[in-house]
């Protein structure tokens, strides 16, 4: 599936990330710590070996070095090349191993082989070896990237271990690896996590039922149609809540997610735990208590699009982050959110959590934690991780945020998510997770943030849209489609018009 680039991030990294596209060997730099950290292994999680966490040797290389997310490497194409990582061990125990991995992608990475084959590899430490032969995966909707599950069980003593990755391919054989991490998990963990992972799941027939939901990634950097953009207290103070309502209601859309820290840390609305991290960078107004009134009463669910990004702009670095407290950062992620939920109870119907893969995989979140804090004040509230391009971070999410474009062959996935199926994909990389499918109506960027410039018109014809809707809907899978709009709110009339012929032909008797 061709896969729009990057995820609804901050300004400063989407623009970076998509400066790079088809300058991968350009921008990537070999990765040769002098150091290899020893990495703490929790008999009860799921622990996550970074690859770009691990002493590499031979040609290996990381994807986009520097940026807060975390990225891949990739140059794997030599049994030479080699992955070590060194682990502190509490207890004496079996472990399953998981890699995140693709044979010879096509999504960013440039696959030139003719018939990638299997490729096998082994994972060893001190006291054994597991083997396993990397697939080749076709292209799908739910990513080339995937999480694989090494047979067996790899044996760790307490105390500190070394654990290597390395291909065994057979002499003269051409391949090409890219790797995002290695997971331990002991089985009583895995056993005990999915038990707990159960417990929290909310129901999405709503979202189902709701049939296509839109986005609009309204923030801080967005701009009228003529002029600079006002500060954001203002913007905030002039949205027309009632006016934005009527035009969702005309569109047929059964949710909103609406954002809220896309581009910088602000929120619209009065959150003290936000406000004492960022003074200034909430509101007086309770844009979002209006809004959700105001949809609710015409019978449109609202949900809050939302982005680690801070105002501090030396946040969103490597090596900030790296230094940060995990603890500490979560603690604080945690205290915000649940203050959101707890505030707006009902109103408010989901969270949809970008760079859940990217940003918070890598600093081992505490996902139970975090998903509990989402659901504060409405236990039937809907969470998903944006995970882009990859796997599922975590089993504690209720969907899958499927960002990406509109699929040409929905029928291509039948074997994840079946034609007449219950929604839920039953393979592949979201197994177990709702499927939605995220993407932008009009070509471009996610958010309106060019000045004296108009939104673009709708990417697919009225029909194209209408036909995929109709196949969407077959699945029980849920588009989310994201709208540009100027600052005081307003889409543009060609899109308007675009979904009022949609309205009528998905949802005739509304």
């Amino acid at each position: 599936m061709k896969r729009i680039f990057g995820s609804a991030a901050t300004a400063s990294l989407a623009a970076a990330l998509l400066t790079a596209i088809g300058q991968a060997a350009a921008q990537s730099q070999p990765a040769k710590p002098t150091k290899i950290s020893v990495i703490p292994i929790d008999p009860a999680a799921s622990n996550v070996l970074m690859a770009s966490d691990a002493d590499l040797d031979g040609s290996l290389k990381e994807q986009w070095p520097g940026q807060a997310a975390r990225f891949w490497i990739w140059g794997w194409t030599s049994n030479a090349d080699s992955f070590t990582w060194a682990v502190h061990v509490a207890k004496t125990d079996d472990y399953h191993v998981s890699l995140i991995a693709v044979n010879c992608g096509k999504v960013l990475i440039d696959c030139k082989l003719q018939s990638p084959a299997a490729v096998p590899i082994e994972v060893s430490n001190e006291s054994g070896t597991v083997d396993f032969a990397i697939p080749y995966r076709k292209a799908s909707m739910t990513n080339e990237w995937m999480r694989y599950e090494l047979p067996g069980t790899l044996h760790l003593a307490a105390g500190d271990s070394r654990i290597t990755m390395r291909a065994r391919a057979p002499a003269g054989e051409v391949f090409d690896l890219a790797l995002y991490s290695l997971e331990l998990t002991t089985p009583e963990a895995k056993k005990a996590l999915s038990a707990q992972a159960s417990k929290l799941r909310s129901s999405t027939r709503w979202m189902q039922d709701a049939k296509y939901g839109l986005m609009f990634t309204w923030t801080a950097a967005t701009f009228p149609q003529h002029g600079p953009n006002k500060p954001y207290a203002e913007q905030v103070r002039d949205f027309d809540v009632n006016r934005f309502a009527n035009m969702v209601a005309g569109t047929g859309a059964g949710f909103v997610v609406f954002a809220t820290s896309w581009s910088m840390y602000y929120f619209p609305g009065p959150i003290a735990s936000w406000e004492r991290l960022v003074p200034g960078h909430t509101t007086s107004r309770d844009l979002i208590g209006e809004l959700a009134d105001a949809l609710n009463a015409r019978g449109i669910k609202l949900m809050i699009y939302y982005h680690a990004g801070r105002a501090d702009k030396d946040f969103w670095t490597s090596d900030s982050i790296r230094k940060t407290s995990k603890d500490a950062y979560f603690k604080e992620w945690e205290d915000q959110i649940r203050e959101i939920g707890l505030r707006y109870g009902d109103k408010l119907a989901g969270f949809w959590f970008d760079d859940g893969f990217t940003f918070y995989y890598p600093l081992q979140a505490p996902w139970q934690a975090m998903t509990k804090a989402a659901k504060a004040g409405n236990p039937a509230r809907l969470v998903g991780y944006n995970s882009w391009i990859f796997p599922k971070a975590t089993d504690f999410q209720d969907f899958a945020c499927g960002e990406g474009a509109f699929a040409d062959r929905l029928e291509d996935n039948d074997s994840e998510l079946p034609d007449s199926g219950s929604g839920v994909f039953i393979g592949g990389p979201q197994k177990g997770l709702q499927a939605t499918l995220t993407t932008t109506n009009e070509p471009g960027n996610w958010g309106h943030t060019a000045q004296d410039t108009p939104i673009p018109a709708p990417g697919l014809k009225t029909d194209e849209l209408i036909a995929y809707l109709q196949k969407a809907e077959a699945r029980k899978l849920v588009p989310v489609i994201n709208f540009e709009v100027y600052e005081d709110g307003t889409a543009s009339p060609q899109t308007i018009e675009e979904f009022k012929t949609i309205k009528a032909a998905i949802k005739p008797s509304k």
